[in-house]
């Protein structure tokens, strides 16, 4: 039996990072993949050891229903994304939507001087609008951890190694 979710469908992964770098034009990779993966998936955010100013956030993933399936083991499915955001990320580096020197030292980084096409943006500004809630919390919130080391985001949501983190 074939189950679709948009979290393992490139084209989705292409445009729920679109829509991301609309809001953060600068980002390491990997806080990207973190971010789109609680796009896609928003009730796991209950599963992130939040910080008190974003307890918040755990009310939202209660109101936050999934129309498809919530994966069975959070990391599981993040190590299943992984060469799925890598691709799409690697296409929006080609398109010249991102700099690709910064993509390969682990950093997205927009490129404002490359318009995207018109139809293209109007769907991500009808996107943006309806995931408005998620996607502040994600920007406003998740975003703003440090990456890296003790109580980083790659340590609070379990789903990435921090341990050997260079500081």
């Amino acid at each position: 039996m074939l189950i679709y979710h948009p979290a393992f469908d490139a084209y989705h992964c292409v445009f729920r990072m679109m829509a991301l770098m609309g809001l953060i034009p600068d980002l390491e990779v990997d806080k990207a993949r973190l971010l789109d993966f609680y796009l896609a998936f928003p009730s796991a955010i209950n599963d992130i050891r939040l910080p008190s100013t974003l307890a918040h956030g755990r009310r939202l993933a209660k109101s936050l229903s999934n129309t498809y399936r919530d994966p069975l083991n959070p990391k599981a499915a993040f190590r299943d994304m992984s060469q799925i955001q890598l691709a799409a990320l690697r296409n929006i580096a080609a398109l010249g939507l991102i700099d690709l020197n910064g993509f390969e030292q682990g950093f997205v980084k927009r490129i404002n001087s490359v318009a995207i096409p018109e139809s293209l943006g109007e769907n991500l500004s009808i996107y943006l609008t309806a995931q408005a809630e998620i996607l502040k919390f994600l920007s406003n919130g998740l975003a703003q951890i440090p990456l890296r080391g003790l109580d980083g985001l790659k340590h609070r949501t379990a789903l990435l190694e921090y341990r050997y983190d260079t500081p």
